[in-house]
């Protein structure tokens, strides 16, 4: 098929790594033009938009959507799209992200809910210094997660792929969405909708997933009287965003033995170019023994980026050939 454009689209890219051709990085069909510059705090400089057709990042603000006098699509290789300020957007604009990552994330989660339940890290770091203290002769019994409730708020693709897994353990496992389910209600998953179905997950669970993005309706959506639902010997496990749970509330539960413990990927604060190596929270959960903390790396695996990747690519083919695009978010596209 012919392009409808009478030149190569200009798309910007952040700098590939060295050694790397950048059509091997994004390996677009069409015929391109690569506009490749540096990002500050996941930004190109307003400069190199001005002349752009598709820019390929995951922030975007009013002084970027100023200098954007061509712009056709901004493509999110990344699922989440709570940094792009839609305000800024300029008229006629496709937004798409790309996902992918639901199966390392469910891994990660998976992976820490047996470290939780198990004092595996507390376990090994006392016993590598001749602590036998986790011995069960001393400790006593650990749990398992065979039969117990895993709950997952957000029934998503991270949300289904961790229920898939969560199955496999022979788990009993029980979601709350945001709507009533489009196709047929799983069988091994009881799922429901709205607030009673939130509490009930609440309630039930002794893992309870945060899996739901991050948009107006969800910011601190789990609070203080949300996480007082939750079982005293229950973790929370939140890979999707920070701010989706309220900061100090949890702090608090977890200082406290509300509930059991937490995984938490990801953060109130992150780096920016005045502050390269900021703590992740205004709260220090890193004194808090019963959190695992890791920095928002669940989903990065080189296969989630290159599946997202093609999907990027292939968004801009079907662009050159006037085709629609895939996982157009059309709340926040300008169309």
């Amino acid at each position: 098929m012919s392009s409808k454009f009478s030149r190569p689209l200009r798309v910007v890219i952040p700098p590939v790594p060295d050694g790397v051709s950048v059509s091997d990085w994004w390996p677009v069909k069409s015929d391109v033009e690569w506009i490749e510059t540096p990002y500050l705090d996941n930004k190109p400089s307003s400069e190199s938009l001005a002349n752009a057709d598709v820019y390929i990042g995951t922030d975007f603000n009013e002084e970027m959507g100023r200098a954007s006098k061509n712009l056709k699509a901004i493509l999110i290789a990344a699922a989440g799209y709570d940094r792009i300020d839609p305000s800024a957007v300029p008229p006629g604009v496709l937004i798409a992200n790309a996902y992918h990552h639901e199966a390392p994330i469910a891994e990660w989660v998976m992976a820490v809910a047996v470290a939780l339940d198990h004092d595996l890290f507390a376990s090994e770091r006392t016993f590598r210094s001749g602590d036998w203290s986790y011995w069960p002769s001393r400790h006593g019994s650990f749990r398992e997660l065979y039969g117990r409730t895993f709950g997952i708020i957000g029934f998503g693709a991270i949300g289904k792929r961790v229920a898939k897994l969560a199955n496999a353990y022979d788990m009993k496992v029980v979601v709350a969405g945001h709507r009533p389910l489009e196709e047929p209600e799983p069988s091994d998953v009881e799922y429901g909708f709205g607030s009673d179905a939130m509490a009930r997950v609440l309630r039930e669970s002794d893992f309870v997933l945060v899996s739901t993005p991050l948009i107006e309706s969800t910011r601190g959506f789990l609070g203080e009287r949300e996480i007082g639902l939750m079982k005293e010997d229950a973790y929370l496990i939140n890979p999707a965003r920070g701010h989706i749970v309220d900061e100090k509330a949890l702090f608090d539960a977890l200082k406290t033995n509300a509930i059991a413990g937490a995984a938490i990927d990801t953060w109130y604060e992150y780096p920016v170019s005045e502050d390269d190596s900021p703590r992740p929270s205004k709260y220090p959960f890193w004194e808090l023994d019963n959190v695992i903390m890791t920095p928002h790396h669940s989903g990065a695996t080189f296969g989630t980026r290159d599946r997202r990747a093609e999907t990027v690519a292939a968004n801009i083919d079907r662009l050159v050939n006037g085709e629609p695009l895939v996982n157009v978010l059309e709340e926040i596209s300008t169309i």
